[in-house]
């Protein structure tokens, strides 16, 4: 078996296209075939190739090497095209007569079954070992580059030796799948049918907080940057407020107001009296007169981060001195196309239920169809 490229694993999208391959040959083998497998480069076969830019020339030249250096496929451009168009605009790929078995070794996927009828044989003969129920497991094929089905099912029966320990999810996924600590993340649910006793640490999220000497109210801050240079002091509006950062849209977690759920680190020395009644408010001991605020990039995702935010922080509304100063930049023409910077996927939050960022900087937005990040003010 020829040793496979050592980018293949972490180009996603090159793997799902040689997997298109075998797909269709588990459906119709070659030796049935007139012609061999054919797959048309597009938005559908690979989507961040027509996504112009240095990500769309490295996959260029990742497929490139396919054809040039390992003989998978042959690459047939389009013979009539727009000179200044992509050499890759309709272009197909067209499987050379070894392509299929060198495919195959790479991906591990031998001849017979597709990958999710190799997947579901593994689990039904393994559902014994899963004191729950393993129908969540058999519905979606589950990969692991380097393993296959047994090693992956395997791994999920080990958890069984720590349903007592109280271990969070990335220490249960370490322990058990070779290593790797993010393998369960977004598989909670999963794992929880197949061991309905299993104990899982909550992960404590992680809140930056600076507290100046004279507190005016609470800020919200959405990118590091910002938040690193307003604990100096720049922009100046942010001064005597209590800066807080939290990545992206963990500040939305249920965890964050409760005691065990939360890690709080403050930066520098605070003043202890401060300090606890700053974490009296947060856990919900006590009221205050603080104003609540946020304050981070003007485009959908950031607005998004806001409507989570309000969940858990009612009080909270868009900060005007940080996104004033950005709207009038987004009016003047100033902002960026959402195609610009790959940020087609942010969806629009619709109602955030802030007053400001619903009836103002939305709307703004929608109109001009532009965004603008938080780190042009300072």
């Amino acid at each position: 078996m020829t040793i496979p490229p050592p980018w293949l694993n972490d180009t996603i999208e090159i793997t799902k296209l040689c997997n298109l391959f075998i797909d269709r040959l588990n459906k119709q083998p070659a030796s049935e075939r007139q012609k061999p497998v054919e797959i048309p480069l597009n938005k559908k076969t690979i989507p961040s190739l027509f996504i112009q830019g240095e990500t769309a020339d490295h996959l260029w030249d990742l497929i490139k090497s396919l054809e040039e250096d390992h003989q998978i496929f042959h690459i047939r451009k389009k013979k009539h095209k727009d000179p200044f168009a992509p050499e890759y605009i309709q272009a197909r790929l067209i499987l050379q007569s070894r392509g299929e078995d060198v495919l195959r070794g790479w991906l591990q996927r031998e001849k017979g079954f597709t990958p999710l009828q190799a997947w579901r044989k593994t689990v039904t003969a393994n559902q014994h070992r899963f004191p729950g129920k393993t129908e969540k497991l058999s519905a979606h094929h589950v990969a692991m580059y380097g393993m296959n089905e047994e090693d992956i099912v395997e791994a999920f029966a080990r958890l069984a030796n720590y349903q007592q320990a109280g271990l969070s999810l990335r220490q249960l996924s370490s322990r058990c799948f070779y290593g790797d600590s993010k393998f369960l993340d977004n598989r909670e649910e999963l794992i929880r049918e197949l061991y309905p006793d299993l104990q899982i640490s909550p992960r404590p999220v992680m809140v930056n907080i600076f507290i100046p000497v004279t507190i005016h109210g609470i800020l919200f801050i959405e990118n590091q940057d910002s938040y690193t240079r307003a604990i100096t002091g720049s922009p100046a509006m942010c001064k005597n407020w209590v800066l807080v950062y939290v990545a992206g849209f963990k500040g939305s977690a249920a965890r964050i107001r409760q005691p065990d759920g939360v890690s709080l680190h403050y930066h520098g020395k605070s003043n202890n009296v401060l300090q606890k009644q700053l974490e009296a408010w947060w856990f919900a001991q006590q009221t205050n007169e603080w104003p609540v605020c946020f304050w981070g990039d003007m485009d959908y995702s950031g607005m998004g981060i806001l409507k989570a935010l309000k969940q858990r922080f009612p009080e909270v509304y868009a900060w005007p001195p940080g996104y004033e100063p950005m709207l009038k930049l987004l009016q003047q023409q100033k902002g960026h196309l959402s195609e610009m910077v790959d940020k087609q996927a942010q969806q629009d939050p619709g109602i955030t239920g802030c007053e400001f960022a619903d009836k103002v900087l939305l709307p703004a937005m929608r109109q001009k169809q532009a965004f603008i990040d938080q780190e042009v003010i300072y």
